[in-house]
C-alpha cells in the first residue's frame, strides 16, 4: 500500500496557491513530499503534479503563445515519464475559461480538474472532478458557531461585477445583513482571510453569485466550511441562452467561444448529481423570498452532513485512485 507520495508543484509556489491546504485536507492519509519544479527537472516515483496552465491568461502579458510554449515544455515532461515506465497524476488546477487544451490527459494515469468539463469527463476514463474548496489559511480564521447564534442573516465580500450588482440590490433589502465591496481581485481594502472566515461564521445565508466566468467558486465551499447556508447562482435554459446570444459576449468572446457560456447551464446537476443540497437561485430578485421560505435549522444541518459526506468522498476517491496507480 502507498504511503508517500511526492507532490510536484509544476511551476507554482505551493505556499502561495489557493489550494494548499484543501489539497493537503484532501491527502490527509498519504506522507506528501512538496516538491517545487520550475524547470521540469524532476523525476521522481509515486508522483502527482500540480499544474495551473490557466495563470498564464490572468498575469498581465499573458498570451496564447506563451501559453502554447509552457503547454508544449508540460507535454515534454509528462513524456519523461512516460520515457521512464513511470506513472504519473495530476491535479489541474484553473481553467474556469475552459479554454485549455486537454489533449495530454490521454498521457496522464489519472487526472483531478477543477471546474466540471463535460466532454473530459466522458472522453477521458481516469478524469474526475475536483471541487475548488476553501483558500489556504482559511480553516484558520474559523470560529466554530452554532446557526441559531449567529449574528448576520446574510453576508458577502468581494468585487462588485456581473450579477454580484443584481444581487447587492436585492440583499440589502434584507434586514439583518453585512457587506464589504471591493474594487478589485486582491484589493487591499479587502477583508484578511482570516477576517473573511470570521465573517463566514457569524452568517446564515452566504450569496454565491458567479465568478469570473463559472457558477462554480471558491465562495461556495467556503460557506460551507464556515457552516453558512449557501445560496448558489444557477443558471437553467433561459439564463444560458440569454448568455449565448448576448452581443457584449459576442464582441468580447468571439463567435467561437460562445459556446463556453452554456457550461454554466445546470452545472449542479451535471456536477453533483441530484444530490447536492444548496439552495439554487436563477434570478437574483427571488432572494427575500428563498430566504425566509427555508428552515434554517434542519436546511443548515442536512447541508452540513451531506458536506462532510462528500469530503469524505473525494478524500477516498483520490486515496483509491492513487493507490491503484501506483502499487
Amino acid at each position: 500500500m502507498i504511503k508517500t507520495i511526492n507532490l510536484i508543484w509544476w511551476q507554482l509556489d505551493p505556499h502561495s496557491s489557493y489550494e494548499y491546504d484543501w489539497l493537503n485536507s484532501l491527502l490527509s492519509d498519504f506522507k506528501v513530499n512538496h516538491v517545487v519544479d520550475s524547470e521540469s527537472k524532476v523525476l521522481f516515483e509515486n508522483a502527482v503534479i500540480v499544474a495551473n496552465l490557466s495563470q498564464i491568461f490572468f498575469t498581465k502579458n499573458g498570451s496564447r503563445k506563451e501559453y502554447d510554449n509552457a503547454l508544449q515544455q508540460f507535454h515534454n515532461y509528462i513524456g519523461r515519464y512516460q520515457n521512464e515506465g513511470r506513472r504519473i497524476g495530476l491535479f489541474h488546477l484553473g481553467d474556469e475559461l475552459y479554454k485549455e487544451f486537454t489533449s495530454f490527459y490521454k498521457d496522464l494515469d489519472f487526472i483531478f480538474r477543477a471546474y466540471y468539463r463535460e466532454e473530459a469527463h466522458k472522453k477521458y476514463q481516469r478524469c474526475y472532478y475536483l471541487p475548488l474548496g476553501y483558500s489556504s489559511g482559511f480553516c484558520n480564521g474559523l470560529v466554530p458557531r452554532k446557526i441559531s447564534e449567529r449574528e448576520y442573516l446574510w453576508s458577502f465580500a468581494g468585487q462588485l461585477k456581473g450579477s454580484r450588482y443584481e444581487m447587492i440590490e436585492h440583499a440589502k433589502c434584507i434586514p439583518g445583513g453585512r457587506y464589504h465591496v471591493t474594487n478589485q481581485w486582491n484589493d487591499p481594502n479587502g477583508l484578511t482571510t482570516k477576517e473573511y472566515a470570521a465573517l463566514l461564521s457569524n452568517t446564515v445565508f452566504s450569496p454565491c453569485p458567479i465568478g469570473n466566468f463559472s457558477v462554480d467558486c471558491f465562495r461556495i465551499y467556503e460557506s460551507l466550511e464556515a457552516g453558512t447556508i449557501p445560496i448558489v447562482e444557477a443558471k437553467g435554459v433561459r439564463e444560458a441562452l440569454s448568455a449565448f446570444f448576448n452581443p457584449y459576449h459576442i464582441v468580447k468572446y468571439g463567435i467561437r467561444d460562445q459556446k463556453i457560456w452554456l457550461r454554466n447551464y445546470r452545472y449542479w446537476e451535471k456536477a453533483f448529481s441530484k444530490d447536492f443540497p444548496c439552495p439554487l437561485i436563477y434570478n437574483w430578485k427571488d432572494l427575500g423570498r428563498l430566504t425566509s421560505s427555508i428552515d434554517i435549522e434542519n436546511t443548515s444541518e442536512k447541508i452540513q452532513l451531506w458536506w462532510k459526506g462528500y469530503k469524505q468522498s473525494v478524500a477516498q476517491s483520490i486515496q483509491t485512485t492513487i493507490e491503484e496507480t501506483f502499487v
